[in-house]
């Protein structure tokens, strides 16, 4: 058996191994997916602690019951514990399939315990677990600017279309308060269909005043608006985000009373937040030069206008310039 391997150790194995190692004995947990420069200066610390340090990492099914994400973990628990044994602080890897180490905790009593500097140890429940018994439960800080999350939200950053949703997905009927109003104009779905296996996101982003016109209610937009991306996504043509400006336009002459309605970028700003687009790659497609400006304020690499006077006669001839020659977003 290899020296790395020697370090992996099933939860039922710990206590006859750590019976033979010296102490004091550190223990740290967590999911440790993306391992960053971070991880490997909080766990040179966390080694100094003590005579050995066991990292005890969370299951696939654990870290999923974290709330970080769908697509997390990245890497699966056999590849993350390889990875974290092969750090010469880290003595024993183990995992745990709980909610929380707690129960591991209580089986192997370590000595410290140690956390991320972004957890305040007199409320966690593993701190006052630890020192019951006289343990030290300890908090070491991260080195500023590393985070998994960041890094995460960097790989899985892909472009995005922004489509206006009146004139470019449906028929442009003025205030559409109705499911009748919403009438999909032709080409347009088989339009979204193919930007999406080309690989771009679709995000809806519309200005929607008859809401604060007080010509329809908030939870009357929200009616069409889902029953609408049921009806995308039965056919095909789904869309990762709907972003709407419920406010009136300032008038002539006044500065926007918001960031949100186009041309202001806001909808656009927050939508890449949210999702984590790369709006450096990503197109707006608008009816309106208000759309066009939005796109460009967002600093997206293009803005286009379909319709009569634009650049494009509809939404379909647009992804046809956008799709030629087999180009895609990957």
């Amino acid at each position: 058996m290899s020296a790395l391997a020697d370090k992996l150790c099933p939860p039922a194995e710990l206590a006859t191994r750590l019976a033979q190692g010296a102490r004091p004995l550190v223990m740290t947990n967590g999911v440790f997916d993306v391992l960053h420069r971070g991880h490997v200066q909080y766990l040179e610390q966390a080694a100094a602690l003590g005579a050995q340090l066991l990292v005890a990492l969370n299951t696939d099914a654990s870290a999923r019951g974290l709330g970080k994400g769908p697509q997390r973990p990245l890497n699966p628990l056999e590849d993350r514990a390889h990875v974290v044994a092969a750090l010469a602080s880290v003595s024993l890897v183990t995992w745990f399939d709980a909610p929380t180490p707690c129960p591991l905790l209580a089986q192997l009593r370590p000595d410290v315990y140690v956390k991320g500097g972004d957890y305040d140890m007199d409320r966690l429940p593993e701190a006052a677990l630890v020192r019951s018994w006289g343990g030290q439960a300890l908090a070491l800080p991260f080195l500023a600017g590393r985070a998994t999350s960041a890094l995460v939200n960097k790989i899985l950053q892909r472009p995005a279309v922004f489509l206006d949703r009146d004139g470019v997905i449906v028929r442009d009927s003025g205030y559409p308060s109705r499911w009748e109003d919403l009438v999909l104009l032709p080409g347009a779905v088989d339009a979204m269909r193919r930007l999406r296996q080309a690989g771009y996101r679709l995000v809806i982003v519309t200005n929607q005043s008859g809401i604060g016109r007080g010509l329809f209610s908030e939870a009357t937009y929200q009616s069409l608006s889902e029953r609408l991306q049921r009806a995308l996504q039965a056919a095909g043509a789904g869309v990762d985000g709907v972003y709407h400006c419920p406010h009136r336009p300032a008038p002539p002459g006044a500065t926007p009373g918001c960031d949100c309605r186009k041309p202001q970028p806001g909808l656009l700003l927050r939508a890449a937040r949210e999702l984590g687009l790369d709006l450096a790659a990503s197109i707006m497609i608008g009816d309106r030069p208000s759309d066009v400006q939005a796109g460009r304020a967002a600093g997206l690499a293009q803005a286009w206008q379909v319709g009569p006077g634009g650049d494009f006669a509809d939404l379909a001839a647009c992804a046809d310039h956008l799709l030629g020659a087999g180009a895609g977003a990957a």
